[in-house]
C-alpha cells in the first residue's frame, strides 16, 4: 500500500511540474507577445508625433525649405522666422522623444535607425541644427548627435537666406 501511495505521490509531483513548465512556456509566450505589442505602441506613438509636426510642412510649404531642403525650391526668408523656431522646436522635441522612447522598448526598432534619421534631419535643417545647438541641456541625446556631424554649414540662428 505505500508503494502505491508513493507512486500516486510521485504522479501528483510530476504532474505538478509538468504543469508548471507548461504555465511557464505560457507565460514566456505573453511576455515575448506583449514586448512586441509594447514596441509597435512606441513606434507607433513616436511615428504619431513627426507625422504632426511634419503637418506643419503640409500645411505651409514656406517651411519646408528650413527643414527638407532637398524637397523645395522656396528661399528661405518667405517663412515666418517665429514660425521656422516653433516648428524646429516641435521637430527636436519628437526626435528626442523617439530616442529615448525607441531605446527604452528594444523591440520597438533599433536606436541606430532612429540615430540615423536625427543625423539626416540634423544635417540638412539648420533651423533644426540650430534649436539643438541652442538648447543642449534640453535635447543632450540629439546635440552629441549635432556635435558629432561634420558641419559643411554652420546653423544660422536666422531664417533669412
Amino acid at each position: 500500500m505505500s508503494t502505491v501511495l508513493a507512486i500516486i505521490g510521485a504522479l501528483g509531483i510530476i504532474g505538478s511540474l509538468m504543469f508548471s513548465g507548461w504555465q511557464a512556456r505560457v507565460l514566456a509566450k505573453q511576455v515575448a507577445f506583449q514586448a512586441t505589442m509594447n514596441g509597435v505602441a512606441t513606434l507607433h506613438n513616436v511615428m504619431a508625433g513627426l507625422h504632426n509636426v511634419q503637418r506643419f510642412l503640409a500645411d505651409d510649404p514656406a517651411l519646408i525649405p528650413h527643414f527638407a531642403p532637398e524637397r523645395s525650391d522656396c528661399r528661405r526668408d518667405v517663412a515666418d522666422p517665429a514660425k521656422v523656431e516653433m516648428v524646429a522646436a516641435m521637430y527636436a522635441d519628437v526626435l528626442c522623444i523617439g530616442l529615448y522612447a525607441l531605446s527604452s522598448v528594444p523591440a520597438a526598432t533599433t536606436e541606430n535607425t532612429w540615430e540615423d534619421y536625427c543625423k539626416d534631419l540634423l544635417g540638412k535643417s539648420t533651423a533644426l541644427r540650430a534649436e539643438v545647438e541652442s538648447k543642449p541641456w534640453g535635447y543632450p541625446r540629439l546635440a552629441r548627435i549635432a556635435d558629432s556631424l561634420e558641419k559643411k554649414e554652420p546653423p544660422k540662428a536666422s531664417v533669412s537666406g
